[in-house]
């Protein structure tokens, strides 16, 4: 289709990054309003670590759809603000696990509510049925480009 007949804006795969970057955007600056220095990327790493302690960076890096190189910057970040540790794999020394610390916990804890705050707003006048129809639209994009 000539791009005259179908503007760039109006896709829905313009609509779907257009969601993704202003609600991170708007979570970004939720957090920071109520004190927390953390990026909704930091946010859900440690998240993943909480449901799940003990993954590897690279289990952690497919988990979140991260690349090596930038879940090596967002760990170090959190490690060096003493939110997460690292600790050699027993089977593996050249790898290692991740776990949340005592801090990263009680940030977590304490975040928690401002990101299900956050949430709440930008689905708020979406009914329960629309959400599960989306999810599932979602869903099955997600399985035809894996499936290429």
């Amino acid at each position: 289709m000539p791009p005259s007949l179908f503007p760039l804006d109006e896709s829905l795969s313009f609509l779907l990054y257009r969601v993704n970057t202003q609600g991170t955007t708007a979570m970004r600056k939720a957090l920071l309003a109520a004190g927390f220095d953390l990026t909704p990327e930091q946010w859900g790493i440690m998240a993943h670590l909480q449901k799940t302690a003990g993954m590897s960076q690279a289990q952690l890096g497919e988990k979140t759809l991260k690349d090596r190189n930038n879940i090596n910057r967002i760990v170090n970040i959190l490690e060096k603000r003493d939110h997460i540790k690292r600790q050699h794999d027993e089977d593996d020394k050249r790898a290692y696990r991740l776990f949340l610390t005592a801090s990263g916990m009680d940030t977590l804890k304490k975040s928690t509510p401002i990101v299900l705050k956050h949430l709440k707003k930008r689905f708020s006048g979406i009914s329960a049925g629309d959400l599960a129809a989306l999810r599932r639209i979602l869903e099955q994009l997600v399985k035809n480009i894996e499936n290429r």
